[in-house]
């Protein structure tokens, strides 16, 4: 008697080939026939016609550390409600491990308030020993992040590592990497990478070729300087050879979309003289960040106590706020996601705020940076619609959620507090906006969600739909899919997914979580 027989299904099995109808069984967690009539008995007897059914889809650009949500909410709600069954976290330059000193920590504060937080491990196999004690509501894998691995080693400093600092640190990425880490994440925008000098990066990324590990790249720049940005890591692939991802790939502002053409072409060309070069990306038009990304870069060298010894220091204010007067009509419309402190700010611009505040929209942003404490985000609506449909097409993009797994009853719970709504709907949305433009098929796009970013992390048995792979599996009407969350609502959960199997138990029921948490921590085999 097998576990569970899907009877009727429309099989999207991943591989971007053609869809067929069939039953599905699944053992032990693993898929263990696909024929056009399995008349086994099984202890679950799923009927599906009509629905599509396909591999559990794979983010392979996930915050749930960041954000906190592997602890907070280990469920992780807002991704297997979308069909997200596996997770990558560790990403844009932020890991919980190794944790070279308490420095290590800063990097997660921008997205998370850490203040009480207690930590029982500092390596990378303390980290993953914990996480694998642990059940989550999908899988989670991790890489490291180099800023965490930075500032726990030369803490706020802004400069070039020694001879010894370097040998520390690399040996630290291979440890990690010989207890399960996936590879490696960079965060070259954020001040603490701004130093990051090309010979460091080729270091690490040839570390990471020799183990067969991926090389996750946030770009210095996704506006004026894109480019010059994407160049940069164009010659990190070409020179070391290595698997390298793009992560939430973008053209930030409206004065440099024009760049986009030019810069694919280069992209492009590159793939096709053999670099392996991805691009990941989520279907929205604003971006979710913190608010400190907003200042020179030369104001938050000195991490977050110095731009507030800053702030409080006349001269350097004024600097400051007319840096900020040459962009404030790019400030005006940023909303406030949230922030550390209560105040009574979240959901609103600051073009709003400082009207209420009867100030300039420079000098609101600079209150609410004074007092807001260690985590604001804002939501800044920079991109263009049109350009994100098309890089959905592109064959070189695939749909992550750079999000997290947060609970839905957040809009009650978290009243002080919003999320992206790409945390709940990336995913759904991207499939509704192909239904619609009809310029991409099913299978392909299904293919753009599990076996592209399954090869893309490195993931085995997972992301297709085979006999002998694991049994993570969306049920979905493909004439309904689609995300109900938004800037103003974030936590409304997607309506079309049918049914959601995390390692052949159900996960997702009739568009609500089971409570079966049986997803694992996953390491780089």
């Amino acid at each position: 008697m097998y576990d569970l027989l899907i009877k009727n299904a429309t099989v999207i099995d991943g591989s971007g080939e053609a869809s067929f109808v069939a039953d599905l069984a699944s053992s032990g967690g693993k898929i263990v026939d696909i024929a056009q009539h399995i008349s086994t008995q099984a202890r679950l007897v799923v009927q599906a016609e009509g629905l599509v059914l396909a591999p559990g889809f794979i983010d392979v650009q996930n915050h749930s550390d960041s954000y906190w949500c592997l602890f907070d909410n280990p469920s992780l709600d807002s991704n297997i409600l979308q069909g997200f069954t596996s997770m990558l976290v560790g990403n844009c330059g932020t890991s919980l491990a190794p944790l070279l000193s308490r420095e290590a920590l800063k990097s997660s504060q921008k997205w998370h308030n850490l203040s009480g937080t207690n930590f029982n491990w500092t390596t990378f196999s303390e980290f993953a020993e914990t996480l694998s004690s642990m059940r989550f509501g999908g899988n989670v894998g991790s890489m490291v992040g180099y800023s965490t691995l930075r500032r726990g080693l030369i803490g706020d400093a802004h400069r070039s590592l020694s001879e010894a600092e370097s040998s520390v640190l690399l040996e630290a990425f291979i440890s990690a990497l010989k207890a399960g880490a996936f590879g490696l994440s960079t965060g070259l925008s954020y001040s603490h990478e701004a130093s990051v000098s090309e010979l460091e990066l080729y270091d690490l990324a040839k570390i990471a070729t020799e183990h067969n590990a991926l090389f996750s790249v946030h770009l210095r720049d996704e506006a004026e300087h894109l480019a010059e940005s994407v160049e940069e890591a164009i010659e990190i692939a070409q020179r070391c050879g290595v698997r390298l991802k793009i992560s939430h790939f973008k053209v930030r502002g409206k004065a440099n979309w024009y760049i986009l053409p030019e810069v694919l072409e280069r992209l492009e060309l590159a793939v096709h003289q053999g670099a392996d070069i991805s691009l990941d990306m989520y279907p929205y038009t604003s971006t979710w960040q913190p608010l400190y990304t907003y200042l020179p870069k030369w104001a938050t060298q000195a991490g977050r106590d110095g731009m507030i010894r800053m702030l409080g220091d006349e001269v350097q204010y004024k600097k400051i706020l007319s840096y900020l007067h040459e962009h404030s009509d790019l400030l005006r419309d940023l909303v406030v996601a949230s922030t550390s402190y209560q105040m009574r700010v979240i959901g609103k611009s600051f073009g709003l705020i400082a009207e209420r505040l009867g100030v300039s929209v420079e000098e609101a942003l600079l209150e609410v940076l004074k007092n807001g404490g260690a985590e604001i985000l804002v939501f800044d609506a920079c991109l263009d619609e049109q350009q994100v449909r098309d890089l959905l097409l592109h064959p070189l993009s695939v749909v992550a959620t750079d999000g997290g797994g947060f609970n839905p009853a957040g809009a009650t719970k978290h009243a002080d507090k919003l999320v992206h709504p790409r945390s709940f709907g990336a995913a759904p949305k991207f499939l509704a906006f192909m239904r619609q433009d009809k310029k991409l098929s099913l299978e392909t796009a299904i293919a753009k969600l599990t076996s592209v970013p399954a090869r893309i992390w490195g993931l085995k048995n997972r992301g297709q739909i085979a006999i002998g792979n694991v049994a993570d599996l969306v049920l979905f009407n493909p004439l309904q899919i689609d995300s109900q969350a938004s800037l103003v609502n974030p936590f409304h959960t997607p309506v079309g997914i049918q049914k959601v199997w995390v390692n052949g138990e159900l996960a997702v029921d009739g568009g609500a979580v089971t409570g079966n948490r049986s997803g694992v921590f996953l390491r780089r085999l």
